[in-house]
């Protein structure tokens, strides 16, 4: 199974980081999606 998901990947990486949100940056000055998660837990 690890194969099929690493042969998706390397077929489009730019479209599976976008996937996840914690590879995201955010533009400067603005505020981290984390903040209100981080309040919580």
């Amino acid at each position: 199974m690890n194969k099929v998901v690493e042969q998706e990947i390397l077929r489009a990486p730019d479209q599976y980081m976008w996937l996840h949100r914690r590879f995201k940056t955010r533009p400067p000055g603005e505020a981290s999606l984390y903040n209100e998660i981080k309040k919580v837990h």
